[in-house]
């Protein structure tokens, strides 16, 4: 029997009464309801009214029609006891991403969520394997690093899937602007620009750059880079710029430095996507014959553990690692618990000085301590 509330629409009655039953577990989840003429035919309402209700119940997210299927209950109690935040990055244990995925825990913790990890290495078919995984499990909010950010997103239904389900989810390093997401980002673009100015303060003006094409990270901080160049009035040297995308990340920057070495008019300086691409650089020009920073400067990015790893100490940009996977964890229980609106928050970049990199022609004698440029 529906609803005997004459004030409510023939649609809503029956609506609810649907509602009900997958409440109650009469009708489980992934079992097939009564069809359209079905529905017709036990409630003596018109197809119209049917059809209204079965909207009512799609939205709610209740039931969802499979082509050449039927319809299906899709209504799951979400266990609110046990509090699951997922995050998604493309890397979990190396790199910077430790650091990162430490500070979220540490204010998930304190709020007494508890922390599931996924990694995509930067490929978009395990994005959305990871995703539809989520999707299907019991999580209350996503902190995700977008794959690939700078190619086209072919995963962009499932982000508008945990939208539809009310899901909250905040984009770490990167967003994919299709989507208008919250998000958590660093201003790769002045990045760029202040790491290539102060080469360009050093009296450096033959500037190689090596970037990653397939994220945004590397696309901001190339035109950081060629917008420093412009403001120089220094035409770019195409043969100093050199592309790789993440399949080629272990062998393209070696390889492109030694081929820019064996050329005569060798650069005098190269800017590095980030520290683990600085590293390979530093290997090439010593194989090569050179020295750093005596023969070439070089300089990395986000003042990882590698940028102090060897006797050459990288002049490179800080990323705030620990303190972004905090903010992002702190935002997004602000979207669980207090309901805030998407939330956004871009980092200014910090020049962290080293030795790495020394005035065009001049020897450098002592090791300088490390000085912040903000």
């Amino acid at each position: 029997m529906i609803y005997d509330n004459d004030k409510l629409p023939k649609y809503v009655k029956i609506a609810e009464y649907f509602k009900k039953l997958m409440e109650s577990g009469e009708i489980k989840y992934g079992e097939k309801i009564l069809s359209e003429s079905e529905i017709v035919e036990k409630f003596k309402v018109s197809r119209h009214t049917v059809r209204q209700a079965l909207m009512e119940l799609n939205n709610s997210q209740y039931i969802q029609k499979e082509q050449g299927k039927g319809t299906f209950c899709i209504f799951r109690e979400k266990d609110n006891s046990v509090k699951n935040i997922a995050v998604l990055t493309t890397y979990i244990s190396n790199y910077i991403f430790p650091t990162i995925i430490s500070g979220i825990e540490e204010v998930l913790s304190s709020y007494g969520y508890n922390l599931t990890l996924f990694n995509t290495n930067n490929e978009k078919q395990k994005e959305r394997e990871c995703l539809q995984k989520i999707i299907d499990g019991e999580v209350l909010g996503l902190i995700v690093e977008p794959t690939k950010s700078a190619l086209e997103n072919t995963n962009l239904d499932l982000y508008r899937e945990l939208e539809k389900r009310s899901i909250p989810y905040i984009m770490i390093n990167a967003q994919y602007d299709a989507l208008n997401p919250a998000y958590i980002i660093m201003d790769d673009i002045k990045g760029g620009n202040i790491i290539t100015n102060y080469l360009l303060q050093l009296g450096h003006r033959e500037i190689a750059g090596i970037f990653k094409s397939d994220d945004l990270q590397g696309v901001n901080r190339k035109l950081g880079y060629i917008k420093s160049l412009e403001e120089y009035k220094i035409e770019l040297n195409k043969d100093y710029l050199g592309e790789y995308e993440t399949s080629e990340a272990n062998f393209f920057p070696y390889e492109f430095t030694s081929n820019l070495l064996r050329k005569s008019n060798r650069p005098s300086s190269i800017v590095c996507y980030n520290d683990q691409i600085a590293v390979q650089v530093l290997q090439a020009i010593r194989d090569m014959g050179f020295s750093v920073p005596e023969d070439i400067s070089i300089v990395g990015y986000d003042d990882s553990d590698l940028a102090t790893a060897t006797e050459v100490k990288l002049t490179t940009i800080r990323h705030p690692k620990q303190e972004m996977g905090r903010r992002a964890a702190r935002f997004l229980m602000n979207m669980i618990e207090k309901k805030e609106e998407k939330l956004e928050y871009i980092y200014k970049p910090e020049l962290i000085v080293r030795n790495s990199a020394i005035v065009k022609g001049i020897q450098l004698n002592k090791e300088p301590s490390s000085i912040i440029i903000k």
